[in-house]
């Protein structure tokens, strides 16, 4: 099941450019738009009734068949949708799915099988009748099948929407989102349950249930009035990371630090889907990365006051709430009372003296056997935090002219060229077992900038010794 979400996952986020800009002109000329427009507004059904689902369906054919396995998923998905009179994302991610694996697994079938020279031609020519096969079933009988399931769904999402069970679904995401479930969470389940309700309501508050950054915003306002010094000045770039460029990972560790916090977002998630509820609001796109102002730019025009008012709400109880868990110290001291804010008592760092010592803690393989040429983040989808962490240290080897190579992946494709492998400590067991021959570095949060200092001694002590 995991591996399954996380394709699904993919198969969103590597198309979320095309979902915004489907967002952005319903947002713009759309029935709930700034400026209403109906015939620029003709060019929405096309693109989610056809140009989307063939899209995931290409993207799954090529996350599970190649190239090959992309281009027969995308025939495929295309004869499925001209039997639809509903948007046909959920089938086309499956169908794109079982399309890639299908190819996947006759290629295995008939490898050193089919006479030489003749490889390609043979192995084209078996990919397009199974493309046929498959278009003429999705046509003739899947794809009524499949509407009628989506349309059944759909009065089961309205029901949901407009009940309080949908306010219990913060219990779920806020904690899952903790622990790098997110991108899983909005791309792989949110996003196509959002994107099958605009098609009816014209936008969908699906959107708004994981990528809301209020209870996040609280959080660390919270933690930003408990610290003090170089703490309090990187909990303020996590904060505007989080809030204006929609890395919500950023704000992860100082929960995981502090678990007490999870009813904090928990109650910050609640508050904030109860607000989207009560003003009936949505996004008309899935908001991606998960920022206040991505937010803004996807919300209907008549919504965005409330769609704003959710977002303060969440983080103004987030913020009360973890206030208060910090106020009680992790372990009481001996007088059992608490002078002033303390680093350990709130669960942000402990033994900072020793910082660098811990980072490379159980390295593999010992500094003597290769020179770091490629430093890789890493994170669960090695998108937003990996990518931001990967421009700082950028930046700062630039500033050294330091020959190095850096990038960002997920911990399930870090690349072969790795030398060092930076990811959170609780990812840092998981890209072990999928890259066990390399040096990993595991860091509490990739906004403390001690953690690019540390990176930086490492390398020009390997410089020094080559």
């Amino acid at each position: 099941m995991n591996k399954l979400g996380r394709l699904l996952s993919a198969m969103v986020y590597q198309n979320i450019a095309a979902l915004i800009v489907v967002g952005m002109i319903r947002a713009l000329f759309g029935v709930y738009g700034w400026w209403p427009n109906e015939q620029l507004n003709l060019l929405v059904g096309p693109m989610l009734n056809q140009l989307i689902p063939v899209l995931f369906g290409y993207t799954g054919g090529k996350l599970l068949g190649g190239q090959r396995g992309a281009v027969v998923a995308a025939v495929v998905t295309m004869g499925l949708t001209q039997a639809s009179s509903v948007p046909m994302i959920i089938g086309a991610m499956a169908i794109g799915l079982f399309t890639g694996w299908l190819i996947q697994w006759i290629d295995k079938k008939l490898e050193h099988r089919l006479p030489a020279g003749f490889e390609l031609l043979l192995a084209n020519f078996i990919a397009a009748i199974v493309a046929v096969v498959l278009t003429l079933i999705c046509f003739a009988f899947l794809g009524q099948v499949v509407s009628s399931f989506i349309k059944d769904m759909n009065h089961v999402l309205e029901i949901i929407v407009n009940s309080d069970w949908l306010l219990l679904s913060s219990v779920l995401i806020e904690p899952a989102k903790v622990f790098f479930f997110n991108n899983v969470i909005n791309h792989g389940i949110l996003a196509p349950l959002g994107i099958q309700q605009t098609k009816e309501m014209g936008k969908s508050v699906f959107f708004l249930l994981e990528s809301n950054p209020g209870p996040g915003i609280g959080v660390l306002l919270a933690y930003w009035l408990r610290t003090t010094g170089e703490e309090r000045k990187g909990v303020k770039t996590a904060l505007i990371i989080h809030a204006l460029g929609g890395v919500h990972e950023v704000y992860f560790p100082y929960v995981l630090m502090n678990l007490r916090l999870l009813f904090s977002v928990i109650a910050g998630g609640i508050a904030g889907i109860a607000v989207f509820q009560f003003f009936d609001v949505g996004l008309v796109s899935i908001a991606s990365p998960g920022s206040i102002l991505i937010l803004a730019v996807l919300s209907p025009h008549d919504d965005l006051p409330f769609v704003m008012l959710g977002v303060m709400a969440s983080a103004l109880v987030s913020f009360l709430t973890g206030y208060m868990i910090l106020r009680i110290p992790l372990h009481k001291a001996v007088n059992h009372t608490i002078s002033r804010p303390n680093l350990t008592e709130l669960g942000i760092l402990q033994q900072t003296e020793r910082w660098s010592e811990q980072l490379f803690e159980e390295r593999q393989p010992p500094k003597s056997c290769r020179k770091i040429r490629t430093v890789v983040f890493s994170c669960d989808a090695g998108l937003a935090s990996s990518s931001m962490a990967a421009a700082l240290l950028k930046k700062k080897l630039k500033v050294l002219e330091l020959d190095i190579h850096v990038t960002n992946s997920s911990i399930y494709e870090i690349p072969a060229e790795a030398d060092l492998i930076i990811t959170h400590k609780t990812l840092t067991p998981k890209a072990r077992q999928n890259a066990p021959d390399r040096e990993h570095m595991s860091v509490e949060a990739f906004t403390d900038m001690k953690v690019y200092d540390a990176v930086i001694a490492r390398l020009q002590e390997e410089y020094k010794r080559h």
